[in-house]
């Protein structure tokens, strides 16, 4: 039965496309990245990582640098970060519903911790703050381990292909979400456990799981 639900956040439970655009064009006049508008956004979100890079000019080895930049500018822009439409109101079901509530990110713990208490959300049993963006499975295996559970004891929720790499690698189920930084039809390609295409979706996929398998 799963009963331990583990978050990303940005993308995920978090609305901060515009804030992160804002911030990234800061970092991109710095080092001569490329610019984004949210137009460019919306066909970066068909790319993978590497592509992604690719058309902005940045190489794979300034991308921990570039993740450092943007989680301190976002800092600064806390203010500005809403959570999604109905995502409220489905953790609220899910705390309500007796689920053990954890996140996983890789911005930072204050950030997230701010954000959350910002938008009364200060509902999640733990916040863990994954540093280097292509092994979130290290953190997800450190998670089980250090909470003592087993693997189908828990699903991890996020909007990435890496993501679902992730989670494939740390071999636990996953929901993919669509309304987050990447396309559905990308995330499609990474064969994603599960599709949510709305907030809502998540508990459907919750309880479906936990009545084939209570």
């Amino acid at each position: 039965m799963v009963n331990t639900l583990v978050f990303d956040f940005d993308g995920t439970i978090a609305d901060s496309l515009g804030v992160g655009i804002d911030v990234y064009n800061e970092i991109a006049e710095e080092y001569n990245f490329k610019k984004l508008n949210p137009s460019d956004f919306a066909k970066l979100g068909k790319l993978p990582i590497a592509k992604k890079c690719n058309v902005l000019g940045i190489s794979l080895r300034q991308i921990p640098l570039l993740v450092h930049k943007l989680n301190e500018k976002f800092k600064d822009n806390v203010s500005r970060v809403k959570v999604f439409d109905k995502m409220k109101e489905v953790l609220y079901t899910l705390e309500k519903e007796k689920y053990s509530l954890h996140i996983i990110s890789s911005n930072t713990e204050n950030t997230i911790k701010e954000v959350l208490q910002k938008n009364n959300l200060d509902i999640f049993e733990s916040i863990y703050s994954s540093r280097n963006i292509f092994g979130k499975h290290h953190s997800i295996n450190d998670f089980i381990k250090k909470n003592g559970l087993h693997n189908d004891e828990i699903i991890y929720i996020g909007d990435e292909l890496r993501d679902i790499e992730a989670c494939k690698k740390a071999k636990v189920k996953i929901i993919s979400v669509t309304w987050g930084f990447e396309s559905a039809d990308l995330l499609l390609t990474g064969n994603p456990d599960f599709l949510a295409k709305d907030p809502e979706d998540i508990i459907r996929i919750i309880k479906t799981i936990n009545t084939v398998n209570p």
